[in-house]
């Protein structure tokens, strides 16, 4: 067991399990939700932390939360659907409402 990222944000660890997961890689949130207490008392001062259950796993869970973290920020505005009018963010390649893909793309992008 190896501990491959730790952040007071238990919602942050838990997408980054899902990422996780959906690599095939084994894991576990270790404290979960900060339940680590100091004399009764929830402590800040631990984290949740997740951790890859096989240490052969680590260095491509590593580049995976890396690649994640590092990823170029987009500057895509969000985009107007033309068949319902409903605003779409800008990382969504077809509507959420009426499934309708979006201008300029083609369905396999």
């Amino acid at each position: 067991m190896k501990e491959v990222f730790v952040h007071q944000d238990h919602v942050l660890v838990g997408f980054y399990q899902s990422v996780l997961d959906e690599a095939g890689i084994p894991n576990y949130i270790r404290d979960e939700y900060g339940n680590t207490s100091l004399a009764g008392r929830k402590s800040t001062f631990f984290a949740p932390a997740l951790c890859v259950l096989n240490d052969e796993d680590y260095d491509r869970a590593k580049a995976i939360l890396d690649d994640m973290q590092n990823a170029p920020v987009t500057e895509e505005k969000d985009w107007l659907c033309p068949q319902c009018n409903e605003e779409v963010p800008a990382t969504f390649g077809s509507c959420w409402k009426c499934g309708a893909i979006r201008p300029g793309t083609s369905p396999a992008e």
